[in-house]
């Protein structure tokens, strides 16, 4: 069970890498944003940095953004949760629950849907795909190489609060006030 906590750990230090290395692409996104709305309303361009590239370049650091944080975000609790089902649920009953719908649902579909991600990026990479629009950005496959890492850190974040489910219920209790999950935190289980 100790390996179980030592993994997790590691795999929330490197998500958290990743979510604070793109949240970059925020501070980078306003200023582009910004950018765009100036030259708009002034009516003039960036030379190389047209309305277009710049709309562009807007929906490509979103995209970054959101890449970089899903694992993370995940890890974190920080996605939506519908409670009708687990509002009654003692906080045991909804770790199995978390436990179960990570390895029936979010590991297979993670073991389809990752191929796909990793081929739509290496196809992409090499027919060097650009934008279709005629003046937009080059290295399409730049956001679908941030895609297929998102996929990645889903895959990792789905393991680490897995490990951390099977420590709350089959380790020690010692163990279980040290892996906290989304439902039991530390001394609930």
């Amino acid at each position: 069970m100790q390996g179980l906590l030592r993994l997790s750990d590691l795999i929330e230090g490197f998500l958290k890498r990743i979510a604070d290395a793109g949240a970059w692409a925020f501070i980078a996104c306003i200023a582009v944003i910004t950018l765009d709305v100036i030259t708009r309303k002034a009516g003039f361009q960036v030379p190389g940095l047209g309305s277009t590239r710049l709309q562009e370049l807007e929906w490509h650091l979103h995209a970054v953004l959101f890449c970089c944080w899903l694992g993370y975000a995940y890890i974190r609790n920080g996605h939506v949760r519908i409670d009708v089902f687990t509002g009654g649920m003692t906080s045991r009953k909804k770790v199995w629950l978390e436990l179960f719908c990570c390895l029936a649902f979010a590991l297979p579909y993670l073991a389809v849907a990752l191929p796909y991600a990793h081929d739509f990026f290496v196809n992409s990479y090499m027919q060097g795909e650009a934008s279709e629009a005629p003046n937009g950005l080059a290295y399409r496959w730049v956001i679908k190489g941030f895609l297929y890492l998102a996929f990645i850190t889903v895959a990792l974040a789905v393991v680490a609060v897995a490990s951390r489910c099977a420590v709350v219920l089959f380790g020690a209790p010692e163990q279980a006030r040290l892996a906290p999950t989304p439902f039991a935190g530390k001394g609930e289980h």
